[in-house]
């Protein structure tokens, strides 16, 4: 089978690779979609420190039951649940194995479903309709992340809320919370993605920081933002978090930093302020994002789809920010397949 192997640094290709046979309990899924996503940028770029070549990369997989060993009928649709707890320690017992202590992830510790096959624990896969289009099955597990996310603090009704960052999950996060009746503004520096932001809908921010904080204050009669969603993970959004956010209010970081950032912790002192960790999801997490992708208009957000053949074109395309959500098929429609690199800036 084919698949888009992780090499080394900067590499990744598509390799030839045997197709393996599921064990007991194990399922052979027929992958149609799976999305590229800003982690696949660090393990491709050589920067995870878990991810070791040669490696299939890809976690955010929807596929079709094509062999089993353990219950699941041939021919079901399914979603791939990427994590893989320890069950041992303290966060596993305690019912939080999205935080567990040696916590693996398929796609990053060993092979993922970058591919034309995959196989993978039938534990690991959950069922979605027969109905489901492939692309948005590939949405489900950011947009669990950002159900999660939500799922960490109470979101006053009415009140204002920041999402900052408007990669595939800063989008999902927004659309999820508009969705649910909340004026949701999305913060971002990418003119590509602040104006695909306001193409599906949602409300963008000069992405100026002073302008930013000034903004949710004119919005909320000076008080400032009730929540703020950080989904960037960029160094510029410490401060942003803490200038943003109202008194008493909550910081749910939800982007990844790579590294120790500075936040205005005399801010966090003189507010008030509650900041909250957001890490994956859980299962519930993942089985409500299945329910309600169908709901959210997603389509939009995928803004190219290209063969697997091209894992290095979606590369490309997700490290320079102009993009959606990127995602890989075995094969894809003459009809559905999305712009090259090199004409991207023609337009989305």
């Amino acid at each position: 089978m084919l698949a888009a192997r992780y090499l080394g640094p900067e590499r990744i290709e598509p390799v030839v690779v045997e197709t393996r046979k599921p064990a007991r309990e194990e399922a052979l899924v027929r992958v149609e979609a799976c999305g590229f996503c800003g982690s696949d940028i660090g393990i491709v770029s050589g920067r995870h420190p878990r991810a070791k070549p040669p490696l299939t990369i890809g976690h955010e997989v929807f596929g079709e039951v094509v062999e089993s060993c353990a219950g699941l009928s041939p021919g079901a649709h399914v979603v791939l649940y990427p994590l893989v707890s320890c069950g041992e320690c303290r966060m596993c017992r305690t019912g939080h194995g999205h935080v567990c202590r040696n916590l693996r992830v398929f796609g990053f510790d060993f092979d993922g479903g970058m591919a034309e096959f995959m196989t993978a624990p039938a534990r690991n896969l959950l069922p979605a309709p027969a109905d489901f289009p492939a692309w948005l099955g590939a949405l489900v597990e950011p947009l669990a992340v950002a159900v999660h996310a939500v799922s960490r603090t109470m979101v006053p009704p009415g009140d204002a809320v920041l999402v900052i960052g408007a990669g595939p999950v800063g989008l999902l996060l927004a659309l999820l919370l508009k969705h649910r009746g909340y004026f949701a503004p999305i913060c971002e520096v990418s003119p590509y993605r602040r104006q695909l932001a306001g193409k599906i809908g949602l409300d963008t921010v000069d992405p100026a920081p002073s302008r930013v904080a000034e903004m949710i204050r004119e919005e909320t009669a000076g008080e400032g933002a009730a929540v703020v969603f950080e989904c960037a993970g960029h160094p510029s959004a410490g401060r942003l978090m803490t200038d943003s956010a109202r008194g008493r209010g909550v910081i749910v970081n939800v982007g990844v930093f790579k590294k120790p950032v500075e936040i205005d912790l005399q801010a966090v002192n003189f507010k008030e302020l509650t900041v909250i960790g957001s890490r994956v999801y859980t299962r519930e997490d993942f089985s409500h994002a299945i329910r309600l992708a169908p709901l959210l208009n997603l389509d939009r957000v995928v803004t190219h789809r290209l063969p697997l053949s091209e894992a290095a074109t979606a590369y490309d395309l997700m490290r320079s920010a102009e993009a959606g959500k990127v995602v890989l098929a075995p094969v894809v429609k003459k009809e559905e397949r999305t712009i090259r690199t090199d004409q991207r800036k023609a337009g989305m």
